[in-house]
C-alpha cells in the first residue's frame, strides 16, 4: 500500500517522575517513578562494561546523579553524539515493542506464531495484534494461539492504555486496476465497523479519547490524502478540514496532529481549531509526548537508511529542545519525560550482521542509556498507540 510504505519510511507507559534515567548497582535504571522492570528481553547474562564519557563542563548541575556511561550534553550545544552499544543497561522499554515475532514491553512476553514477518502490533488487554508483511491480521491469546485471522489489513494501531484497537481492510491491489474500499473497525469490549466503499488507500494514525484518527485518498482525489475522524458507532466519518497536508501523527489527546506539506516541510496544528503552532522545513514530526509538550522529529530529508539525528522540538514554538545524533530506525515518546530510540550499534540497512539496540534518553537531561541488550540482525519496532 503507497500510504504503508510512505509512513514506514519517516519514522505511553507509566507517568515518570522528573529526574533523568540513574543507574543502580545491579545496572538497572528506575525512571519512570523509581519502579523497575522485569521485562524479558533477548539480553546476555553479562551486560557490557559502562565506558567513561566525562559530561560536559558546563553542565554539571543538570545531571547530579550521571552515572560514567550516561552521555548528556545542554540543548544549545548541538545533538549529543550517541555511543549506543557503549550505554549502561537500564529498564526494559515500558511501551510494547517487538524483535522479530516477539512482542514485549513492561513485564510482558507473547510470541507471534508466524513464519512471515511483522509489520504492525498492539495489545489489546491480554492479547496481542499483530499484522504480517502479507497483509494479514492475526489476534494472539495469553497462551501464544492464533485466535483469529482477518485478511487484507495493512494498518493497525490502539489505545494508550491497550483497551481497544482499531484497523482497517483493503481489497488486494490488481495490477493496471484501481480498486476501492475499506472497512474500518475499532474493538475493544465490542466490534463496531464502517463501510468506506470510496477509499483507495487507508492508513489509521491514532485511536485517542475514544476516536479513530485516519487518512484515505479516496475516488476522484487518489493523489491526496486527508484526514478524517470517527467515532465508533457513528455512520459516517468526518473530515477533519483544520488539517492541511498529508498528516503524519497525531497526540494522545487527540489535540495535536502533524502534517507534512508538498515541499516536505512539518507543521503542527492544534486539530479543533486550526491553530497553527509551528512550521518546519529542517524536521519531520512523527510524534509527540503523551501530553502534546513535545514533538519528535527526525531531518526533514534523508539519504540513507536511517535517521542521523532524533530532535526533541516544544511543540508551542518549535524550539529544540534536545538533540541525539546516530543511526536510528525508530524514535517514539515513551512519557512525559523520556523517549525511546531503536539505534544501530554496527551493520545497518540491508547487512545481515546489523546489531541494535533500543536507547532511552531523558528530554530534562539528555543523558541516555541503553533499555535493551544489543541484539543481532532482529527487526525491533515499537507498537503504535
Amino acid at each position: 500500500m503507497v500510504v504503508t510504505a510512505v509512513v514506514a519510511v519517516a519514522v505511553g507507559g507509566a507517568i515518570a517522575a522528573r529526574q533523568g534515567p540513574t543507574t543502580g548497582t545491579a545496572l538497572e535504571a528506575a525512571p519512570l517513578g523509581g519502579t523497575t522492570s522485569s521485562t524479558p528481553t533477548a539480553t546476555p547474562k553479562s551486560s557490557p562494561k559502562p565506558s567513561a564519557k566525562p559530561t560536559p563542563k558546563q553542565t554539571p548541575a543538570q545531571t547530579p546523579t550521571q552515572t560514567p556511561s550516561a552521555q548528556t550534553t545542554p540543548s544549545s550545544s548541538g545533538p549529543v553524539a550517541l555511543e549506543a552499544g557503549k550505554l549502561a543497561q537500564g529498564n526494559g522499554p515500558q511501551l510494547t515493542y517487538r524483535l522479530d515475532r516477539t512482542v514485549l514491553g513492561a513485564g510482558k512476553e507473547q510470541k507471534v506464531p508466524s513464519s512471515g514477518s511483522l509489520m504492525d502490533v498492539a495489545r489489546l488487554g491480554s492479547s496481542v495484534l499483530a499484522t504480517t508483511a502479507g497483509g494479514e491480521l492475526l489476534k494472539v491469546d495469553s497462551g501464544g494461539a492464533v485466535v483469529r485471522r482477518t485478511p487484507h489489513v495493512m494498518t493497525l494501531t490502539g489505545t494508550p492504555d491497550q483497551s481497544a484497537v482499531a484497523y482497517a481492510t483493503t481489497p488486494p491491489v490488481v495490477v493496471g486496476e484501481q480498486t476501492y474500499g475499506s472497512t474500518l473497525y475499532a474493538e475493544g469490549s465490542s466490534q463496531r465497523s464502517l463501510e468506506l466503499p470510496d477509499v483507495q488507500s487507508i492508513y489509521v494514525l491514532a485511536y485517542a479519547k475514544g476516536t479513530v484518527y485516519y487518512k484515505a485518498s479516496v475516488k476522484g482525489a487518489e493523489r491526496t490524502l486527508k484526514l478524517y475522524t470517527w467515532t465508533p458507532g457513528d455512520a459516517k466519518a468526518v473530515l477533519v478540514k483544520t488539517v492541511a497536508g498529508d498528516a503524519m501523527a497525531v497526540s494522545d489527546d487527540g489535540r495535536l496532529a502533524s502534517a507534512l506539506s508538498d515541499n516536505g516541510c512539518s507543521t503542527v496544528v492544534e486539530i479543533a481549531t486550526g491553530r497553527k503552532r509551528f512550521k518546519t522545513c529542517d524536521y519531520r514530526v512523527s510524534g509527540f509526548t503523551p501530553d502534546g509538550s513535545v514533538a519528535i522529529a527526525t531531518p526533514a530529508y534523508g539519504d540513507s537508511y536511517c535517521s542521523n539525528i532524533i530532535t526533541a522540538l516544544d511543540s508551542r514554538s518549535g524550539a529544540v529542545q534536545r538533540q541525539w545524533s546516530g543511526c536510528f530506525y525508530r524514535a517514539v515518546a515513551e512519557d512525559e519525560q523520556h523517549v525511546l530510540m531503536v539505534a544501530v550499534v554496527a551493520g545497518g540497512g540491508q547487512d545481515p550482521n546489523t546489531k541494535s539496540t533500543v536507547v532511552r534518553c531523558s528530554l530534562d537531561t539528555a543523558t541516555c542509556e541503553r533499555a535493551t541488550a544489543v541484539v543481532a540482525a532482529k527487526q525491533i519496532d515499537f507498537a503504535r498507540g
